[in-house]
């Protein structure tokens, strides 16, 4: 009977570590829709996005790209330095976010621009 409960009691450790260790290894992705209706609140801040990569471009001079990232709340464009990932991928990426460009102080639009991607 005292085996039984050793037994017991280290399986339910084991799965309590497992699931400590599976969560830590987890980052929460940031929903592009919330990134695009309030983007001052994300702005300069590293988070995560997860979506399927739709169009893609690629500058050789410059060695830089963009790709529109989607999630079922909206897409948002990702400026990268490595090579864009292939249409239609589901993806990961962590970033940055930031205004794409300002005229007269006046902020328009919002990219990610990729320090990592999984």
């Amino acid at each position: 009977m005292q085996n039984m409960r050793r037994v017991l009691s280290i399986i339910g450790l084991s799965v309590i570590l497992l699931l400590v260790f599976t969560t830590i290894g987890c980052s929460r992705a940031t929903r592009i829709g919330d990134i695009l209706a309030d983007p001052s609140q994300y702005e300069g801040k590293d988070l995560t996005i997860r979506g399927t990569v739709g169009e893609t471009g690629w500058l050789t001079l410059v060695e830089k790209g963009a790709y529109q990232l989607g999630d079922s709340s909206g897409t948002i464009w990702v400026i990268t330095s490595q090579p864009p990932p292939q249409k239609e991928q589901s993806i990961s990426t962590k970033g940055k976010v930031q205004s794409a460009f300002s005229i007269a102080g006046q902020s328009y639009g919002t990219v990610l621009v990729e320090t990592q991607r999984d």
